[in-house]
């Protein structure tokens, strides 16, 4: 009777879970509620000190061996092998990847794209997902258990448009390689995405020279003086004018949204992507 009286154990308890990109943005937001719901979080960034910032805040605010940095970067295996190597050496084992790791690269005056800015973009978008995907799934397979991927794609993705080709089509393949993995590894490892719409706050993506470009893109008026926050949500509130929902798409919407599909409770769901996008008519399946 007294062991019913105790707290039931939070749904992550025991997981551990790898969040690629997790020194900020969505990354850093999906990391906190990982460990809200008992995870155990590696917090893997190419920026190792980002990493070791969201670390330590998961510390300060949750009891336990919670917040693990490692440093990587997805377009060298080398590199996740060992990071991955090193969480499961740390906590006995994995059993969740999350990636909210990309690259956008602007184009030139013209609209057009250097080939380098191609291939590095897809590079990053494409190739890095498949590396961590296979360096996760041998560990996977030397533990003889089960695991759940996250991949972020983009509702870019489906919607077409003239100046972020390269970021679009990588986006594309995104969606079709979670399909693919989710085939590939079934049944011990499950492969879901996420689809978000231009999510602005937090991301690096959106520096303050690339949210003034939108701007004047998409003419709206702006002040250069205007302190940089201010100008964030002139440009996040003309995305969310667009949608069937009327509001900006934030890092927590996301969040939650790839927490279910990471969490146990869809057991029987791989190979889909789930929207969130506010209701963008464009992005509607066809």
């Amino acid at each position: 009777a007294k062991l019913q009286r105790q707290p039931p154990e939070k749904e992550m308890a025991r997981r551990v879970a790898v969040v690629v990109g997790g020194g900020c943005g969505i990354g850093r937001e999906f990391c906190v509620r990982l460990a809200r719901e008992g995870a155990h979080v590696v917090v893997a960034d190419r920026n190792e000190d980002a990493a070791r910032g969201t670390a330590d805040k998961l510390k300060q605010r949750f009891s336990g061996d919670v917040g693990l940095a490692v440093s990587l970067d997805i377009t060298r295996r080398e590199t996740v092998t060992m990071a991955l190597r090193e969480a499961a050496l740390h906590f006995g084992g994995v059993d969740d990847l999350i990636n909210t790791a990309a690259v956008f690269v602007p184009p030139d005056r013209g609209d057009s794209f250097l080939d380098a800015t191609w291939d590095a973009t897809l590079k990053t978008n494409v190739t890095g997902n498949i590396i961590l995907v296979e360096e996760f799934a041998k560990i996977i397979s030397e533990q003889d258990s089960e695991g759940s991927v996250l991949l972020t794609s983009s509702a870019n993705a489906v919607v077409p448009k003239v100046g972020s080709e390269p970021y679009d089509a990588s986006k594309a393949a995104v969606n079709h390689l979670i399909r693919e993995l989710a085939v590939r590894y079934a049944p011990m490892i499950r492969v879901n995405g996420i689809s978000p719409a231009t999510v602005i706050e937090g991301s690096s993506m959106f520096p303050r020279e690339r949210v003034m470009a939108s701007l004047n893109k998409y003419g709206i008026a702006f002040d250069e003086g205007e302190e940089t926050e201010a100008l964030i949500e002139k440009l996040a509130e003309f995305y969310a004018r667009r949608t069937l929902t009327q509001r900006p798409i934030r890092p927590r919407d996301v969040v939650e949204a790839g927490y279910f599909l990471i969490s146990p409770r869809p057991d029987r769901t791989t190979g889909h992507i789930f929207p969130v996008d506010g209701g963008l008519k464009e992005a509607f399946l066809r």
